[in-house]
């Protein structure tokens, strides 16, 4: 689901100062995404642990608002954030993927993606309708041409090829202006845009909410790794929400 203006114009440029300031200063998670020679496209985790700005807007702006809501309850456990950001005239495309696969979460949570500079649909997150309802479940991909962002190999199916079958995958997107959101189901497939971004730097956030109940389920190799550097000292059936992954009543 699209949310016009879920973050006005002043959290845009609140948060473009915070990425600026977390490239200047990544964390262990950062990483370059685009292959070796073609423009910059970045990411960083985690940054509300040392940025007041994605802290705040982790926990006190209308994204855990809406987090919750489409939990189905009164408060959400954060359980990530993660900004991306692509060079003026790169390609922001990622791979079609499922976030559900990456996270030791026993049950599916809400990605809330919210663009912090206008864009154009084929620059835009793109979703495969009615994806999160099929009951497949596809192998993660590796997103990162810098690091290793996830732990191994998977069992599961690899995700099919989206954009070669339009008919048994209809891809939706959309015109998105600054503050723009859109909601999704961590099972529903989805990638970023085939085109190059505009002379401007495109800039978007990912926050991670979960269900109060969820619990630790450890998936293994293939899920991300970022759940064996973080100290949470989960063991599966451990309830999520903690120290590390705070549950945040709006």
């Amino acid at each position: 689901m699209v949310i016009p203006g879920l973050l006005d114009r002043a959290w845009c440029r609140r948060l473009h100062a915070a990425i600026e300031r977390c490239q200047a200063s990544p964390s262990q998670f950062y990483g370059v995404l685009s292959p070796p020679g073609e423009l910059k496209v970045d990411s960083d985790l985690f940054r509300w642990f040392d940025d007041p700005d994605i802290a705040e807007v982790t926990h006190s702006s209308p994204l855990p608002v809406l987090g919750a809501e489409l939990c189905g309850a009164g408060a959400a456990v954060l359980i990530e954030d993660q900004w991306f950001c692509s060079d003026p005239g790169a390609v922001s495309r990622s791979p079609w993927h499922q976030d559900h696969p990456y996270y030791n979460l026993d049950r599916p949570f809400v990605t809330v993606w919210v663009t912090l500079d206008d864009v154009a649909a084929d620059a835009a997150l793109r979703v495969v309708e009615g994806s999160h309802a099929t009951g497949i479940t596809y192998a993660p991909i590796e997103f990162s041409s810098s690091i290793d962002t996830i732990g191994g190999a998977s069992e599961l199916e690899p995700v099919p090829d989206v954009d070669a079958d339009p008919d048994r995958f209809p891809v939706t997107t959309w015109d998105l202006q600054a503050g723009d959101a859109v909601a999704i189901d961590s099972r529903m497939l989805h990638s970023t845009g085939i085109r190059e971004v505009a002379d401007r730097p495109f800039r978007r956030l990912s926050t991670r909410y979960a269900h109060p109940d969820t619990r630790y389920l450890d998936l293994g190799d293939q899920a991300a790794v970022f759940w064996r550097m973080l100290p949470h000292g989960l063991s599966t059936g451990d309830p999520v929400a903690g120290e590390v992954f705070p549950l945040i009543e709006p």
